[in-house]
């Protein structure tokens, strides 16, 4: 299985990294990796300990200095994921309107004044009990959706993460009726659902999102993706991509895109990259 890209990935001008992202293309380089998107946290929240870190002049001089020097070896794509909360839409506007990205990736990252995606976010758990707790990330997902204005959505299941530590294995059939809808929206808006890998370094074991509800998207006429390790570290870069896609594979051949200037660039359907897939292949 051959790469061709790794469009989550995070820097030093995110809170929860010391990366120099320059490490990031010279590896990418050496493993013939085409496309890289950068993908720094943008939180917009002002009682989240992460509010003002992100930098946007330093990302911006980072990406400009890597494309000055790798440029003709790889694509270095820049992007922002933006941490999505319901009540900050017109902050996000304000944030990311007038900057020159090549995508942006939504995420729901907290609930409750909680970062539901990292430890510190245990808390939001305790108490709840599973439809609870995973119905109001879902919501939150689905206004995200509906403000169409992100090009990615990002890992778009990660609540089990910490979810399986309290409530067991996550069924993504148990909130079918609001997990369709969310996935009708992201076709309908010409938007695409990422494949993130982190969950195979992860409690859950798994991608981000299920197989279940890539069926789902692929159900809905869901045909894209895009495909990131979501690494904070050069030690997790590329971890689990070539895994996570034989699993998607499994589900559908799905085109793998990039964007350019928020523009598409479609790289390929998934068995375009290998010689070697399988049905009777077992993940």
């Amino acid at each position: 299985m051959r790469i061709i890209e790794d469009l989550h990935l995070h820097t030093r001008v995110s809170k929860d990294s010391v990366q120099d992202p320059e490490a990031y293309a010279i590896e990418a380089i050496k493993r013939n990796i085409k496309y890289l998107g950068f993908t720094d946290h943008l939180d917009l929240d002002p009682v989240d300990k992460d509010y003002g870190y992100y930098r946007y002049n330093d990302a911006a001089k980072d990406i400009t200095m890597l494309r000055n020097k790798y440029g003709n070896k790889l694509n270095l794509l820049f992007g922002v994921e933006v941490t999505y909360q319901k009540e900050l839409e017109n902050s996000i506007l304000n944030a990311t309107l007038d900057k020159d990205y090549d995508f942006l990736m939504g995420s729901v990252h907290r609930l409750e004044g909680f970062t539901i995606a990292g430890a510190s976010g245990l808390p939001f758990f305790k108490g709840k009990d599973e439809k609870t707790a995973y119905e109001m990330y879902f919501e939150e997902m689905k206004s995200l959706v509906n403000m169409n204005y992100f090009q990615v959505v990002g890992h778009f299941d990660v609540i089990k993460r910490y979810g399986v530590q309290f409530y067991g294995p996550f069924y993504a059939e148990h909130y079918k009726e609001i997990i369709f809808p969310i996935l009708s929206e992201i076709v309908k808006n010409g938007m695409v659902l990422e494949v993130n890998s982190s969950g195979f370094r992860q409690l859950p074991g798994e991608p981000y999102p299920s197989k279940e509800i890539l069926s789902y998207y692929v159900s809905v006429g869901g045909t894209e993706i895009t495909v990131g390790s979501d690494a904070h570290s050069i030690k997790q870069f590329n971890f689990g991509l070539k895994e996570a896609l034989y699993y998607a594979l499994k589900v559908f051949d799905f085109e793998v895109v990039a964007f350019i200037k928020k523009k598409k660039i479609r790289l390929g359907k998934i068995s375009s990259f290998t010689e070697e897939y399988s049905l009777n292949n077992n993940l």
